[in-house]
């Protein structure tokens, strides 16, 4: 059976092996989408260096804040057992550090079982756009969620003038309703994506859900952290890092549909007078994040030293 890491990438490789002598470094020619080539030389970062001599290209999308060992549970044991067998691809900026356009997943887990990394180094300057399209062909193991692929959506936008998802579609050469749900998958609050298990392997479709689920936090005036520490997440641990997902939207959504999120008030006088009609009380949230003060038939100058008091206090 072939490992997970050994699956090759869908680009075009030529080998130049045939003619080097020992005392050589390994050469690779890589082709490109445009047709341009490029010659890379073959390295083994040493395990207890990858921290140091190596980092995730700015244009390779995977969240490195997101990987675990549940996310690596795929090449977790091969690598652990055997090393790494597929090397990974990088280039080499002016520090010397060597900016991997895939192989990150490789890199966590060799970082944790002290493995070495071998790399093809790209020498000399290649194109972005050809960069951008090798990295979308490196996506063969583990595919890149549609929060990843909608990271940097936002921005394009913004750099281009585009008020419309027609428009980004268009550019990007996609669909309207996969650039719609890339974009508003990267669009939920990472808290409550950091909430499952290896929480960038979801599957798609619990996205529009948590996108769902936000919008009535938001409507019932909820916020994301007090909803998180509100779910009681008893994972079984026997079972698998998808059946603990499903666990986990789950709960969700029961929590939302008991209706018992929504903020409350309670309210208490901070004084007693005689007239009814007038009053002093402090109304407060059960979020602890909202606070009223009612005042009524009280003198103007009790006023004034109340908001002024207010004023100094929020200014400072």
């Amino acid at each position: 059976m072939q490992r997970p890491q050994d699956k090759r990438t869908g680009f075009n490789q030529g080998n130049q092996l045939s003619k080097r002598t020992k005392a050589e470094s390994p050469k690779k020619v890589f082709t490109f989408a445009s047709g341009k080539t490029a010659t890379a030389e073959r390295v083994v970062v040493k395990a207890d260096q990858l921290v140091s001599r190596t980092a995730i290209h700015p244009l390779n999308p995977r969240r490195q804040e997101s990987l675990t060992l549940d996310s690596v549970r795929d090449i977790l044991l091969s690598i652990q057992e055997e090393g790494v067998h597929t090397e990974g691809v990088a280039t080499k900026d002016e520090q010397g550090t060597y900016q991997l356009l895939d192989s990150s997943r490789r890199r966590f887990t060799c970082v944790h079982v002290k493995k070495d990394l071998p790399l093809w180094v790209i020498e000399g300057d290649v194109e972005q756009s050809d960069l951008v399209a090798f990295i979308q062909t490196t996506q063969s193991v583990k595919r890149l969620s549609y929060r990843e692929l909608g990271s940097d959506y936002q921005n394009i936008m913004q750099e281009l003038g585009f008020t419309k998802l027609d428009e980004l579609a268009t550019h990007l050469n996609i669909g309207r309703e996969t650039c719609r749900k890339r974009f508003a998958a990267a669009a939920i609050d990472q808290r409550l994506i950091e909430v499952f298990p290896d929480c960038e392997g979801i599957p798609n479709g619990y996205y529009a859900k948590l996108s769902k689920a936000e919008k009535q936090l938001t409507k019932e005036g909820v916020t994301t952290a007090r909803f998180i520490s509100s779910l009681k997440l008893n994972l079984d641990d026997a079972v698998n890092v998808e059946d603990k997902q499903k666990q986990v939207l789950d709960t969700i959504e029961a929590k939302l549909s008991k209706g018992d999120t929504k903020v409350t008030w309670e309210t208490e006088a901070l004084a007693q007078f005689d007239d009814k009609n007038q009053y002093a009380k402090i109304s407060r949230s059960s979020d602890k994040r909202g606070l009223k003060i009612e005042l009524s038939r009280l003198p103007a100058d009790v006023y004034d030293e109340i908001v002024q008091f207010i004023s100094d206090k929020v200014q400072n």
